[in-house]
């Protein structure tokens, strides 16, 4: 969108109304979501590109979940500026997926959790413990954490389980292949598809 932004800037000076509207209807949201997954592809991994594949994570979230969640915040501060959150969204279903996460699960999500985690290389417990720490009573018991790939997903699976077991919270990893088959879904108006993947990873969490 930046982009789009960017280039009309340079041959587009001002605009109607009229004009506006055609714009807009002329976007194809085929387009879009094409886009967004050629974009995440191109993300190198590493520290030097974590800010942007920490923005663009946001950016789709809000995409996909809207309006089931929504005002996702960056680096959000806890304990007094003594730790941070990467992303934080409110939960505002009423049906559905994160919905049911409370009435049906039982599982306190007032806010929803995410961390970001652009490694070349698999999450291991520091990073599960790190999104469990931000659990608390009153903030919610249920986090994402995000990563390019998984090499070992069994082993990554046993400890979001193992956390889970523990009463620490309920976690389960997002990876790009993930987010590109919501996307995907989305594009070929399959919806269903992108919440039964979030189906599944709850299940293969609780289910051990």
């Amino acid at each position: 969108f930046v982009h789009f932004v960017e280039s009309s800037k340079r041959i587009i000076k001002s605009l109607s109304n009229e004009e506006l509207v055609k714009l807009i209807s002329e976007i194809s949201m085929d387009e879009i979501l094409n886009g967004l997954i050629n974009k995440l592809k191109n993300i190198p991994t590493g520290k030097d590109h974590a800010s942007e594949y920490h923005h663009f994570i946001k950016m789709v979230l809000e995409i996909l979940w809207y309006p089931y969640l929504i005002n996702p915040i960056i680096e959000r501060e806890i304990h007094e500026g003594r730790k941070r959150i990467d992303i934080v969204m409110d939960n505002n279903a009423k049906e559905g997926f994160f919905y049911n996460m409370h009435q049906v699960f039982k599982i306190f999500c007032p806010f929803i959790f995410i961390e970001c985690k652009n490694y070349g290389r698999d999450v291991a417990n520091p990073e599960i413990d790190q999104l469990s720490g931000r659990f608390s009573a009153t903030r919610g018991q249920f986090g994402i954490l995000m990563c390019r790939s998984i090499q070992d997903e069994t082993l990554l699976l046993k400890r979001c389980q193992d956390t889970y077991k523990d009463g620490r919270g309920l976690i389960f990893y997002l990876t790009d292949e993930d987010i590109i088959t919501m996307l995907e879904s989305i594009r070929d108006e399959r919806p269903h598809e992108l919440w039964e993947l979030l189906d599944a990873k709850r299940r293969n969490v609780i289910l051990a």
